[in-house]
């Protein structure tokens, strides 16, 4: 084998071994574009059914949930699922539509200690972060002078506090 039949076949391995790596990083870009968009579709998703049959649907029962199970049958349906699941490719797609459904119930608040947890809104969020700013505040004052500048933007802590609907009654007790 000369140089030049040598070099033509590390040229073609490495032009493969490009070409391999360009459809693997595609592949990766679009497998977590899919996933980031299915994310958001779950949440719509879960949304939507919550504005159905009720923020609580995730904890229904009985008569009550008829309309999450007709949902549900309606969703599998969807995916593909056949009324009797008879071969292993039936259930490893039912497993399949089991896992994205408990995505959609979670992304709707349920969690597994069984309550429902609604989103927070921006206002709530902020409104407990105030509140444990002004909490660590107003507890360090009261052991020592430790904290100068945060004393001084208390005002305006209180103030943004009792905007979001705050009860500054309620601040500085330890507990």
């Amino acid at each position: 084998m000369d140089t030049t039949t040598t070099s033509s076949i590390m040229d073609a391995v490495a032009l493969e071994a490009a070409e391999r790596m360009k459809a693997l990083t595609e592949a990766r870009a679009a497998c977590v574009t899919g996933i980031k968009d299915g994310d958001g579709l779950i949440i719509t998703y879960a949304r939507n059914i919550s504005a159905v049959c009720g923020e609580g649907w995730v904890h229904l029962v009985g008569k009550e949930s008829a309309t999450v199970r007709e949902e549900r049958k309606l969703f599998d349906r969807e995916m593909g699922v056949p009324a009797e699941v008879l071969t292993q490719a039936d259930k490893d797609l039912k497993a399949k539509c089991n896992t994205y459904w408990s995505r959609i119930r979670i992304a709707a608040g349920y969690n597994k200690k069984g309550n429902v947890s609604a989103a927070l809104t921006i206002d709530q969020k902020n409104l407990a972060e105030l509140k444990t700013m002004l909490n660590r505040i107003l507890n360090e004052e009261s052991e020592a002078d430790s904290c100068p500048l945060s004393s001084d933007a208390k005002g305006s802590l209180l103030t943004a506090f009792e905007t979001l609907g705050g009860d500054s009654s309620a601040l500085g007790t330890k507990g």
